[in-house]
């Protein structure tokens, strides 16, 4: 669905709502610059906010973040800035609905993505349409570049973790200010940054949370940055020779689902299990006298690009540095951001602000595999996030929902299987006893965090706006997965996903748990979940 279209359907849909009223809880709101007092916190806003109200953002004039959003609850809205140092602040965001008493009296805390300085507000509104009181920060700088931490360790230190969990602090002390009685469960949902900030809340202070939703977790930060800036000093820039347009890309995907598509049993344009799919670029090499323009084929330089990026990253002495990108890049979401022929913002952000606190530092200058080891020995605050012991979490009963797009264009998905397998060694896990704390759900047909062409919308982190769909069921959206595995000690086997094509449900399927496989039962409509079953090959 358009945004324009979906603005004004949500105008229609909740204009009655503009005129209900609700005079104790509308006063208690506004009441809150002076009723509400915490160390370190400035009041910024205080105001009733009536559900279908269009509302804009301040740090959205000057930076890339977004720039509206929909109330879908009528609510209270607090806006605080919050000290962590004396160089170094926090904006937070807390939206509590009215619903909040009759919908179980949770919390929900949201994450960020790239660099880390956008609230995602889309997040925080569908919390609110669930009657969750909600929180959201900017991580201690607007925007989503990396300029705020030039000579600020502070920032650089939000960012890492510190922003998270005191957001998450003082968001649940407004919340059990403001409403009679207090937060029964506290949850966390976030998908890259975001996802990554949801496994760093589990490794190090899990008793905030009863329920953490982590998509497309962007651990092994340093490995992330440093395949990113890989991918860019292959392609190279337009016009060179290894460099490909998003057409050629296209055809490239195109290649990989001729190649791979028919591996699962089905023909459906999404390879189930990339894992077993090992694409051959060579199959579309120019011949003598043959190009793209009159034959729609690669150069052999071209080639060696496609090549190249589907394999892992090894830095010095041979050392893995990257399992290898998805060998699906057809929705290219970060096209701008990984083959666009750019050096990747956050990447180059991180290096030159973040690491060496030196404008003129490029990724096509001064990048070397040397700068990789010299960003993992510094591990600025811990930012790798990849501690993989999680008794901690394990003892204070924290469940862990994890799941990862399978065409991700941005982080491998081979990275969160990384992850998972390491933490089921290091604790001494297998699989049957980690369910019972952590489980990972590899998604097909997703890409970062949204958009596919396979079953992608779970519900989850950034699906809801322009590209998802509000009038799906949410009973079971990833989020209501995880509160129901809280409550009710239900725990999932499956994540249902539906496939969108223009805001419209046009197929389903039930995701099967790690190390399952989801599996075409040879007969029926791929585009029915009940076609799909779970296996252990």
């Amino acid at each position: 669905m358009k945004p324009a279209v979906l603005l004004s359907t949500l105008s229609l849909l909740f204009s009655s709502a503009l005129a209900k009223k609700n005079p104790t809880f509308e006063r208690r709101c506004s009441k809150l610059t002076e009723s509400f007092n915490a160390a370190d916190t400035d009041i910024l806003l205080a105001e009733y906010v009536p559900q279908g109200t269009n509302m804009t953002f301040p740090e959205s004039a000057t930076t890339s973040c977004l720039k509206f959003s929909i109330s879908l609850a009528d609510m209270c809205r607090l806006r605080l800035n919050v000290t962590t140092s004396g160089t170094s602040s926090v904006i937070v965001e807390v939206f509590m609905p009215t619903t909040w008493h009759s919908k179980g009296k949770r919390f929900l805390m949201t994450g960020n993505g790239g660099l880390g300085g956008c609230i995602q507000y889309n997040d925080m509104t569908y919390g609110t349409s669930l009657g969750f009181a909600v929180a959201g920060h900017d991580n201690g700088h607007a925007g989503d570049v990396g300029l705020p931490f030039l000579d600020r360790p502070q920032a650089v230190k939000d960012y890492a973790w510190r922003a998270l969990y005191t957001a998450g602090k003082i968001g649940k002390s407004v919340v059990n200010h403001f409403y009679p009685s207090s937060i029964n469960k506290s949850y966390y949902m976030g998908c890259s940054s975001g996802g990554r900030q949801g496994l760093k809340a589990a490794q190090e202070f899990p008793e905030e949370y009863d329920g953490i939703v982590s998509a497309a977790p962007a651990v092994y930060f340093q490995s992330i940055l440093a395949a990113s800036a890989h991918v860019f000093k292959t392609t190279g820039a337009p016009g060179s020779a290894t460099h490909l347009t998003q057409d050629q890309w296209n055809a490239v995907h195109q290649m990989v689902i001729d190649q791979c598509d028919g591996i699962d049993g089905v023909l459906d344009n999404v390879v189930e299990d990339p894992l077993k799919c090992q694409p051959r670029p060579e199959a579309l090499l120019c011949g003598p006298g043959q190009t793209w323009a009159s034959d729609q084929c690669l150069t052999a330089e071209q080639v060696l690009t496609v090549r190249t990026v589907y394999s892992p990253v090894y830095g010095n002495n041979g050392k893995l540095i990257s399992p290898r990108l998805s060998p699906l890049t057809k929705e290219f979401i970060g096209y701008p951001v990984m083959y666009g022929g750019v050096p990747s913002y956050i990447s180059e952000g991180w290096y030159k602000y973040a690491l060496y606190n030196d404008p003129t530092w490029t990724i096509q200058n001064n990048f070397t595999w040397d700068t990789v080891d010299y960003d993992m020995q510094q591990d600025l605050f811990g930012v790798e996030t990849a501690k993989t012991d999680l008794t901690d979490a394990k003892n204070n009963n924290t469940r862990i929902l994890m799941y990862h797009g399978l065409s991700d264009c941005l982080i491998s998905s081979e990275n969160s299987y990384r992850y998972y397998e390491s933490v089921s060694r290091d604790m001494g896990l297998p699989s049957s006893q980690l369910d019972e704390f952590y489980r990972f759900f590899p998604i097909s047909g997703m890409d970062h965090c949204y958009s596919g062409d396979g079953a992608w919308f779970v519900g989850g982190s950034v699906q809801y706006g322009p590209a998802g769909a509000l009038d799906v069921d949410p009973s079971d959206s990833v989020l209501m997965t995880v509160v129901k595995w809280v409550e009710q000690g239900i725990a999932p086997d499956t994540l249902m996903g539906r496939k969108l094509v223009d805001g419209v449900v046009t197929g389903a399927k039930a995701h099967c748990k790690h190390p399952l496989k989801t599996t075409y039962k040879g007969v029926g409509d791929p585009n029915l979940a009940s076609s799909w079953e779970c296996r252990t090959v």
